[in-house]
């Protein structure tokens, strides 16, 4: 057999250094291979990212994109425990027990990762002395694992240096049979491969892998040695590519590297918080215009959003999207008092948020109409000085059957959004506003903002691009300028010309790599939200 025969003696030479060289494996040769295992799940299989699938991750959990996934334990009946191969970091852990030594750690899964009070450290090894594999479980011939602690130690007993050893933080795990469900729905591919192609791009990725590439060729290999290469080619750069690569960027960097991190970030935070911008019942915020959003990961539906706050108290901020229109609008009956004839009106309704208030209505229904609020049929939404008033669905048919009111009047909204207060590190809106999460809308603003808001029509397939364009506009009208700024950068900026590649040392603006600016990528995203969420459609989205 020639399958890694020896090479734990290599790992456990006194003179390796820290970092696996991968110049002690050979090339890609013949006695390494890897094939389609179909939906064989075993110890030591190899779980590599589906790309089939029509909802993919590029919207939630990206780390799971175009990974390779090593599983550890398997059992079909109780919980399949597998840990990602590629996605190294520029973050090390500090050794208690060996002064001056520190580990370069590899972000393993979801977890138990290293954010948590307990994180879950797996040590593979290939190293076969008989002392180091009694502490040791076997994955597949010549890989191994061991715990954090008994890595140290062995280090402290001169049977293994740090270099021998990956360290993984965090792990993926699967409930009985959920596995086998999301190969059913092509969410992943099996592969069956040796133990040397493993342990060659470990050590390859150890010595000069950039965090910020994502583990991406990797992957590309792997799909290659399995014959799904043309797969693999057709998605190469697409857009769950480019959120992945914006997830590495954000967790897999050193946190010195982390962008908003500066004093001067920090100062600016404290100025926002401590501000003259008091969130208060009525206020009505956007979403910040920073060039990276800080909703591009995550919550993509917050992106370019316009907010009204309607409750604001000390555990929590309550707040309703107002630009976020549905398929489905209210229909009603409208008899005028005057001719008493009757008509059908239906009116859009809106995505305020993904929560519900327990004994409250479902709908609220918002006006700024001056002649409502002088007859004294709503109220006003708090102290800010929005003029965004409230009513019943009653009191608004009444207003438009007596003439009061007409339909484009009124926003609907159903669902509210939440921001919980927790000490310092949730403050509601307010904290939001201090992050650089939201921006308050000048009241002077307002009524361009209103009145961008009431041209949105209910969401359908055929329109949903350009409702999508209103609502930006809607969320742009709430700028300080909206002729110029950071919000109109993207489509000011051509980048024709530049070249495959393109990634200008220290300009965080584009995605690593690539010709894509981050504020199109973000927009591309929100797109992908609302085609995923609201229409039911994801592959319209990008």
């Amino acid at each position: 057999e020639e399958d890694l025969d020896g090479i734990g003696a290599v790992f456990a030479s006194k003179s390796s250094t820290d970092v696996m060289s991968p110049s002690k494996f050979t090339p890609l040769s013949p006695d390494q291979w890897a094939c389609d295992s179909g939906k064989v799940i075993e110890q030591g299989a190899v779980i590599l990212g589906g790309v089939e699938q029509d909802f993919g991750f590029g919207l939630r959990q990206q780390y799971f994109h175009k990974a390779v996934i090593l599983v550890l334990d398997h059992d079909e009946n109780q919980f399949t425990k597998g840990i990602i191969l590629n996605k190294p970091t520029d973050r090390f852990l500090d050794d208690d027990i060996n002064s001056g030594v520190r580990w370069r750690v590899w972000f393993g899964g979801d977890v138990q990762g290293l954010d948590t009070i307990l994180p879950d450290i797996t040590c593979l090894h290939s190293l076969d002395d008989p002392d180091v594999q009694k502490v040791s479980k076997s994955v597949m011939k010549d890989i191994q694992w061991t715990t954090f602690e008994n890595a140290k130690k062995l280090v402290k007993e001169g049977k293994a240096e740090p270099g021998d050893f990956w360290l993984f933080a965090g792990y993926a795990g699967w409930g009985p049979q959920q596995l086998a469900g999301e190969l059913d729905r092509k969410s992943w591919y099996m592969a069956a491969t040796d133990s040397q192609t493993l342990l060659k791009e470990l050590a390859r990725q150890s010595k000069d892998a950039d965090p910020l590439d994502a583990g991406l060729d990797v992957w590309e290999l792997l799909m290659n040695m399995i014959g799904r290469g043309e797969t693999a080619e057709e998605c190469s750069g697409d857009f769950d590519d480019l959120m992945l690569k914006e997830w590495s960027r954000k967790n897999l960097r050193s946190e010195e590297d982390e962008i908003g991190t500066s004093s001067a970030d920090l100062i600016d935070k404290a100025a926002r918080l401590t501000g003259d911008d008091a969130v208060m019942e009525g206020s009505l915020l956007r979403a910040s215009s920073a060039v990276r959003s800080p909703y591009l990961l995550s919550k993509q539906e917050l992106h370019k959003s316009v907010v009204l706050v309607i409750s604001d108290d000390e555990n929590l901020t309550i707040g309703v999207m107002l630009n976020r229109p549905v398929t489905r609008g209210i229909e009603l009956e409208i008899t005028d008092k005057a001719s008493m004839e009757s008509k059908e009106v239906n009116l859009i309704l809106r995505f305020g948020g993904e929560y519900a208030i327990k004994g409250q209505e479902t709908m609220l229904w918002l006006h700024r109409n001056p002649r409502l609020r002088s007859e004294n049929i709503c109220s006003e939404i708090g102290p800010a000085s929005t003029d965004i008033w409230k009513c019943s669905q009653e009191e608004a048919t009444k207003a438009m059957a007596s003439g009061l009111a007409k339909p484009e009047d009124f926003i609907i909204v159903s669902g509210v959004s939440v921001w919980p207060k927790a000490g310092a590190l949730a403050q509601g809106m307010q904290g939001e506003v201090a992050e650089g999460n939201f921006e308050p809308i000048s009241n002077t603003r307002i009524e361009d903002v209103w009145s961008m808001l009431t041209k949105q029509e209910v969401l359908t397939k055929l329109n949903f691009v350009k409702e999508i364009d209103v609502a930006n506009e809607a969320w742009r009208a709430g700028g300080s300028n909206t002729s110029s700024g950071r919000e109109d950068e993207s489509s000011s900026t051509t980048t024709e010309g530049i070249g495959e590649g393109y990634d200008e040392e220290g300009d965080d603006s584009y995605v690593h790599k690539t010709t894509t600016k981050v504020t199109d990528l973000a927009d591309t995203a929100l797109r992908s939200w609302v085609a995923s969420f609201l229409l039911g459609a994801p592959t319209l989205g990008h």
